[in-house]
């Protein structure tokens, strides 16, 4: 059974919840409870807990800082958050980057909490299925750090093949492996507290899918790359490569879809052993960097004049024209490497620019309406709200 960790600061709400289901169906065990996120980091650090049940809204730490908390401390716990505050916008993003589901506290039903507890459960069996075997005395903490030890190395490590044993890692990577790095393509110039919020979310995005079809260990150095460490699929071969690659594309459409961030990476061959994992790290590190989600050259052109011009009039046929290439191609490319028609494609730029705006001036909504180009300031809050469930007001006020 998976074991639970409920987090509300109502004594009331956590009785309901405990007596509005039955546990032994869903195979989940109620192991504890807690009134804030500090009692919950204390719960988490003394029990073996799976699945997070939590409260946004509570006294000392709230649910958001404690699932981040989790998230650095406790990467395969799962997170659900309930609250009695629908569509809000951090948790639209938590949820993007690695959190189960999230229930409005008025409304939910058994069965929806019962439908969130056990998409928990199954994703917590795929990763029991491939995670790397534990042995008694070593932590996920310490694997890291000795992998991480062996990436800036230039000469095996003394006694490197038994701890490499030890850790469970020649049964996830006997078959062979593949290395990449990987990093945020755009963060130059940017502040360094926003480029550490900017990382941390690249990061929770990519713990929560790479997993998923690949599996492996993902490292994080220095809060500037990710070196995610691959196991090789099937037989030992290059096709494998192929593969990746495309999984890889898949990732960085799904990153920029979502969070707006870019990312570049580069891979490495197929190694077979322990001992060539520095070679594998800086063969990756000396190859150009693919970025962009391999977009075309004409793709890339019209994403970068959009990007320039954001603030002017700009449209499809204007863009078309600067990059010298019909309307209907670059519709049509658009697009199909996207995801997205060009109006929503520049839509969710603006609105992007709104929230950053909204948070860091105290201009009024209809000068951010008038600056992002829209005159009729109702419209623009219309669109804000479809894309962050929130007014601009209440975006600015939560």
């Amino acid at each position: 059974m998976w074991n639970l960790l409920v987090v509300e600061d109502e004594t009331i709400v956590r009785l309901g919840l405990r007596y509005m289901l039955n546990w032994d169906e869903l195979a989940i065990a109620w192991k504890a409870e807690a009134a804030n996120g500090h009692e919950a980091l204390k719960v988490l650090a003394r029990e073996e807990i799976h699945i997070v049940m939590t409260d946004i809204r509570m006294p000392g730490m709230d649910g958001l800082e404690l699932a981040r908390r989790i998230k650095e401390q406790y990467p395969s716990v799962q997170i659900i958050f309930f609250s009695s505050f629908e569509d809000f916008p951090y948790v639209k993003e938590a949820v993007r980057i690695g959190v189960v589901d999230y229930l409005h506290k008025p409304t939910m039903a058994a069965e929806e909490i019962a439908a969130a507890l056990l998409k928990a459960a199954g994703t917590l069996e795929q990763l029991h299925q491939a995670a790397v075997p534990q042995v008694p005395g070593y932590s996920d903490k310490d694997r890291d750090q000795f992998l991480q030890s062996m990436l800036e190395t230039q000469a095996p490590l003394e006694n490197w093949m038994e701890q490499w044993q030890q850790y469970g890692l020649e049964s996830l990577y006997g078959a062979g492996y593949r290395l990449a790095i990987l990093r945020m393509a755009e963060n130059e110039g940017v502040e360094p507290q926003a480029a550490l919020a900017r990382f941390m979310s690249f990061r929770y995005y990519l713990e929560e899918y790479t997993s998923r079809e690949w599996g492996g260990i993902l490292l994080s150095r220095e809060n500037k790359e990710l070196v995610w460490l691959l196991p090789q699929k099937a037989s030992i071969d290059e096709a494998g490569a192929g593969a990746m690659q495309g999984y890889l594309d898949q990732l960085e459409q799904g990153l920029y879809k979502m969070l707006g961030i870019r990312m570049a990476y580069t891979c490495s061959g197929l190694h077979r052993t322990a001992a060539e994992l520095p070679e594998a790290y800086r063969s990756a590190a000396e190859r150009e960097p693919v970025s962009g989600g391999k977009l075309s050259g004409i793709i890339r052109l019209a994403t970068a004049y959009i990007d320039e011009h954001l603030l002017e009039d700009v449209t499809l046929a204007r863009t078309a024209e600067a990059i010298h290439v019909s309307v209907s191609h670059l519709s049509r490319q658009f697009l199909k490497e996207t995801g997205q028609h060009f109006n929503e494609y520049m839509t969710a730029k603006k609105m992007l620019l709104a929230r950053k705006l909204l948070r860091e001036s105290n201009r009024k909504v209809y000068e951010v309406a008038e600056e992002l180009g829209y005159a009729n300031p109702h419209y623009f809050s219309k669109l804000f709200k479809d894309d962050t469930g929130l007014t601009p007001l209440e975006f600015r006020n939560q």
